[in-house]
């Protein structure tokens, strides 16, 4: 999952390149060549057996995933058109609740007293980081926001729930929803003749680099994460995201970043921590105790 989240945190490095592209554009190709990546992969993996591997899905887990991680892409892009970054950042930041308040049913797991912790502490680091930039923004663009937490929790917490059957066809099959959907949406919202379908050589081909670097290979990981760590936990590891982007900015390009995004990041970091370490300090000061 720390290798996942870090591939994911080179999005900002890979949009550097392209400020000509809106999100429609990224989304629509980096979904496509993130999916194409995944299918070889798959093949590569599983030879003949590929398309067998799609039907041992069981079909609402297959829909769910494939649609919940076209679903949050899309409304990320959308949610960034009508809200601050700074405010769809912190409500992004809520995916560890959702992961806590929705896993007892969807994933028969009861979130300790330290994942709770560690959640809260996690939406504080983000309000930190973007408290400069924080602005209310409008009611519709706040809802739509809040559908993206919603939508990667669920998607983890069905990975997490199918975790005995390899969830990469899904995914793959999520990317290349996205594809024709952020394509389409290019042209409605984007105002592309196009649609997010109009991109340069240029640009594609730093999208067919950024598709298998910064969510191809993750995602896979992120997969096999879900078999053996708790949904609270692995959205909560995503959310160092936030502390990274900023990192490779400043190695990269030497932009320093604020005295809030050093604290941010230091109890990003410590509630994490909290996640993966504080059940088992906490059970063995019970032993000592007892």
């Amino acid at each position: 999952m720390l290798g996942a989240t870090a591939g994911w945190s080179l999005a900002g490095v890979f949009v550097r390149f392209m400020p000509g592209l809106d999100g429609w554009q990224i989304n629509c190709w980096r979904g496509f060549w993130m999916s194409v990546f995944l299918l070889a992969y798959l093949v590569a993996v599983y030879g003949n057996r590929t398309f067998a591997k799609f039907r041992e899905i069981p079909l609402p887990a297959l829909l769910t995933v494939a649609g919940f991680f076209s679903a949050g892409s899309t409304l990320y892009v959308t949610s960034l058109t009508l809200a601050g970054t700074a405010t769809v950042s912190v409500i992004g930041a809520l995916s560890p609740i959702f992961a806590g308040v929705l896993s007892p049913w969807l994933t028969h797991e009861k979130p300790s007293l330290a994942s709770w912790l560690a959640a809260v502490m996690a939406v504080a680091g983000v309000a930190i980081i973007a408290w400069d930039g924080f602005s209310a923004g409008n009611i519709t663009g706040i809802l739509v926001a809040l559908l993206v937490p919603l939508s990667f929790s669920v998607q983890t917490m069905m990975l997490r729930r199918y975790r005995a059957f390899d969830m990469v066809p899904a995914i793959c099959a999520g990317g290349f929803a996205t594809f024709f959907l952020a394509g389409v949406l290019g042209h409605v919202f984007g105002g592309h003749p196009g649609g997010g379908f109009q991109v340069n050589i240029h640009d594609m081909l730093l999208l067919a680099l950024m598709g298998p670097l910064q969510l191809s290979i993750p995602l896979v990981w992120y997969a096999r994460g879900a078999k053996a760590v708790p949904a609270v936990t692995l959205t909560l590891v995503a959310m160092l995201d936030v502390v990274l982007n900023p990192l490779w900015s400043w190695l990269g390009a030497g932009e320093v970043p604020t005295r809030a995004a050093f604290l941010g990041g230091l109890v990003i970091f410590s509630a994490v921590a909290i996640s993966i370490f504080g059940d088992r300090l906490l059970a063995g000061r019970r032993l000592q105790a007892a």
